[in-house]
């Protein structure tokens, strides 16, 4: 298990600040929600941890060493909210999780893990073999999960993965990501402008407004004793079940 530490972190972009000092510490073994609105600057800066973009300041650190300067494999994997576009459209899904294992491997041994993987995320391996456009939105989103599991990463970071699927499916994936964690001791940064969402999977929340952290702390304490005004109006938000 890794932990993964932004250390004051800024990005910029045309010389203004998307990400501004954001210091977040994701501890080994949990789920950290990260949470805001569009444009709070969380997706950059899950961007920033992966090299796409580039740190203006401060440091992000795995276990003590600057992932932003790792060559070759990264050890923190992005799982990107539209998987179709993450996925080559003309490759089976088999070879592109093939593409992301580490190593030099016997092609039996690839596809036995390729077969493996999919099963770990609950697809039937004969998925390999198809396109993307022949899978739903759901399993193109498993899809990219395993792929992400693939190169055998010390933390996933899982950015707005549900926003563009049904509520049922949602809750599939959510499961998902809760069994994954907990079966396979990841650390997992999971980002979502849902707050609903958010608190399903995580032991801790963090929110982002404007570029900057303004609230950090325990799931249960963050969602029953916000501190921060924007906390307050995004929980305000989160539908409520009226009786009739």
């Amino acid at each position: 298990m890794s932990a993964l530490e932004f250390q004051d972190v800024t990005v910029r972009f045309g010389g203004h600040p998307a990400v501004d000092g954001v210091s977040l510490t994701v501890p080994a073994g949990t789920t950290v929600g990260l949470v805001g609105e569009s444009g709070s600057g969380k997706s950059t800066l899950a961007a920033a941890a992966v090299g796409l973009h580039r740190v203006a300041g401060g440091r992000v650190l795995l276990d003590g060493a600057d992932v932003t300067r790792v060559r070759g494999r990264r050890p923190v994997q992005l799982v990107f909210q539209d998987p179709y576009s993450s996925l080559d459209p003309r490759m089976p899904v088999g070879a592109s999780i093939a593409e992301a294992l580490p190593g030099r491997r016997p092609r039996g041994a690839r596809d036995g893990r390729v077969c493996r993987l999919l099963e770990l995320v609950h697809l039937d391996p004969d998925v390999r073999r198809a396109l993307p456009r022949a899978l739903s939105g759901g399993q193109r989103q498993r899809v990219a999960l395993a792929r992400a599991l693939a190169a055998e990463p010390a933390v996933v970071i899982a950015d707005e993965i549900t926003s563009a699927l049904d509520v049922s499916v949602q809750g599939s994936v959510l499961n998902l990501i809760r069994e994954l964690q907990r079966d396979l001791g990841l650390t997992i940064l999971f980002i979502s402008h849902n707050l609903a969402v958010v608190r399903y999977v995580s032991d801790e929340i963090a929110v982002m407004a404007g570029g900057r952290l303004v609230e950090h702390g325990p799931a249960a304490q963050v969602l029953t004793a916000p501190a921060h005004a924007h906390t307050r109006a995004l929980l305000d938000a989160v539908p409520k079940l009226r009786s009739s």
